[in-house]
């Protein structure tokens, strides 16, 4: 593989404080970066958890090197670093939004962690073209699209040129597989799950959060609909809550 010359900007940074025996392995979303978790890992971390975001590779670089990785590299980086956490602490928690929370639930059926958290998980998503992914990225990889967002940081201005500016058919179709096989394995899943969703959410429908409700294994399980947030649960006018209602549920 050919590596292009990449900026990786502060807000993309991995996050890693050291706290106590029992921690959290946080995953972030499609064209996210660990600033999502940001604030839920640190108010985590005062509650007397290790944490860490690791950054998925491709995301919070630029778009071309997005483009160089595949769903295999998303997941390698999120169960190594759910093994470097096990190996130092006796319990390690998963806590995913988005893709994140579809890769949390693949992590779930495979290592069976006491307990899970999902924000959002695409198992589903409105968008129903994702099918045709594998299609249109033999013909483009990404494609402009409108997107009138200011930002005041620079980071996330960045952020949003390289990557919110386009779709990227190629890197969905990716997505599109992850999705797939965790609406398979979820009936594996044991650990104590919350399942998290979004009123106000115009990426994944509520059919998501019922679906992973409804057929996992777990004996204890719960479900929340926060009313007034967006899609990037941990990071939108709820946070506090729902920062809290995750870290109730993994102490």
């Amino acid at each position: 593989m050919e590596f292009v010359d990449t900026k990786t900007v502060k807000k993309s940074i991995p996050i890693f404080i050291e706290g106590g025996n029992r921690a959290i392995l946080f995953v972030h979303g499609f064209t996210g970066s660990p600033h999502d978790f940001d604030y839920m890992a640190r108010e985590a971390n005062k509650s007397g958890f290790t944490v860490s975001v690791p950054r998925l590779p491709g995301h919070g670089t630029c778009g071309e090197d997005f483009l160089k990785t595949t769903w295999r590299d998303w997941l390698r980086r999120a169960f190594d670093a759910y093994y470097d956490l096990k190996a130092v602490h006796d319990d390690v928690a998963i806590v995913g939004l988005s893709m994140g929370g579809v890769i949390a639930l693949i992590m779930a059926a495979q290592l069976k962690p006491k307990k899970l958290v999902t924000l959002a998980a695409a198992t589903h998503v409105f968008d129903k073209r994702i099918g045709l992914t594998p299609f249109i990225s033999l013909f483009t990889k990404k494609m402009k699209r409108e997107n009138d967002e200011k930002f005041d940081d620079p980071d996330l201005q960045y952020l949003k040129e390289e990557y919110w500016s386009y779709t990227w058919p190629k890197q969905s179709a990716q997505l599109y597989k992850l999705m797939k096989m965790s609406r398979k394995i979820v009936p594996e899943i044991v650990s104590e799950t919350l399942v998290v969703a979004a009123k106000n959410d115009d990426t994944v429908p509520m059919e998501a959060a019922d679906f992973i409700y409804k057929n996992i294994r777990s004996e204890k399980r719960k479900m929340l609909v926060f009313e007034r947030s967006g899609h990037v649960l941990s990071n939108d006018v709820e946070k506090e809550d729902v920062t809290k209602a995750v870290i109730e549920w993994l102490k």
